[in-house]
């Protein structure tokens, strides 16, 4: 029954899940009538949230089950959200969101307050990786090493076999390489280098490809011997 569940939520694309956004844009405009109609798109909202969180923990089972050896390896390293960088962008929006709101106050019926949280609400929801990076898994089973990278409104769910790579190396990010970064923040400046075996690289869309895992040490300990 989990097992048909997990495939299910996976199934349902992310795009069309992140657009619960909309609902708070009804749901502000609408506060003024009964509280059960506004209520209706908070509700949205909240379902919207869950299914996302929802489709990580979906794909942390459907990948043990796959790839993951029985009472075998499975370390999990999610890096954590940057609330330092999160804090100074909320204040930036919140600064912002205020001023808009008091030049369009009164405008379509709604007044400084509405047009506030409509404005911070919304932003925050549509563009959370923005604000607070955006959410990444990396696990490391008997097997090889999956990742959940989640940059905007897409996700990708990927597992790269022992026997597809050549070595994972510490490195400092160099944007003018032609690396792909998997990484809660775009600013990250060390972390490691995934290099495949097939000079072609992993895939026709990922070559080389960089890491940023929370607890690098922890991470390289959790590798087979020759790995790390």
């Amino acid at each position: 029954m989990k097992q048909s569940l997990d495939r299910f939520i996976l199934s349902i694309p992310l795009l069309f899940i992140k657009q619960f956004p909309y609902a708070w844009i009804a749901a502000i405009a609408l506060w003024t009538w009964p509280p059960v109609v506004s209520g209706i798109f908070v509700l949205i909202i909240v379902l919207g949230l869950l299914m996302v969180r929802w489709q990580s923990r979906a794909w942390i089972s459907n990948l043990h089950r796959e790839h993951a050896l029985k009472d075998g390896k499975f370390h999990v390293d999610e890096p954590a959200i940057p609330w330092t960088d999160s804090a100074r962008r909320i204040a930036i929006l919140v600064i912002g969101s205020g001023l808009a709101a008091w030049l369009l106050d009164g405008q379509f019926r709604l007044n400084f307050w509405q047009f506030f949280f409509l404005i911070v609400g919304f932003t925050l929801l549509y563009n959370d990786t923005r604000f607070f990076g955006a959410p990444t898994k990396y696990v490391i089973t008997d097997r090889g090493i999956g990742i959940h990278f989640i940059p905007g409104h897409i996700d990708y769910r990927l597992f790269f076999p022992f026997r597809e790579i050549s070595r994972i190396e510490k490195s400092m990010y160099q944007k003018d390489q032609r690396w792909d970064l998997f990484a809660r923040t775009r600013d990250v400046q060390e972390g490691l280098l995934m290099i495949p075996k097939n000079p072609k690289g992993f895939t026709k869309r990922i070559d080389k490809l960089f890491i940023a895992p929370k607890d690098m040490e922890k991470f390289l300990g959790q590798l087979p011997y020759g790995y790390g």
